[in-house]
């Protein structure tokens, strides 16, 4: 049985742990970059939104490129799931590998719907 003492110490644990996880991510760990181009056929594509699943998101600007410089760096064999979208073209997907400290370069072409 836990007492009481146990029960908010196990508590403020699990507190500290959860808070600890919400900071800003560029201040703690080691991390990487993804940047590049996103276009099609007829060009670059502004507004396109690029996503490294649930780590953060960035918005293509008039010229097509984006970069992304929250991602955590990937053990070896761990690759990130990217998602690029934008009205009027079919969804992109792939997956990269992040190296802590490296900027990984990602052009993508989206096709039109």
């Amino acid at each position: 049985m836990m007492t009481r003492n146990a029960s908010m110490l196990a508590t403020a644990s699990v507190t500290a742990l959860l808070l600890g996880a919400c900071t800003n991510p560029t201040t703690q760990g080691d991390y990487g970059a993804l940047a590049g181009v996103v276009s099609s056929s007829a060009g670059p594509v502004a507004g396109a939104q690029v996503c490294v699943a649930v780590v953060d998101c960035a918005t293509t600007a008039a010229d097509g490129t984006y970069k992304i410089s929250t991602v955590p760096g990937d053990p070896t064999g761990v690759m990130e799931t990217v998602t690029a979208s934008a009205t009027g073209y079919q969804p992109f997907t792939t997956q990269v590998h992040i190296t802590s400290g490296q900027q990984t370069p990602l052009n993508i072409t989206l096709v039109h719907v």
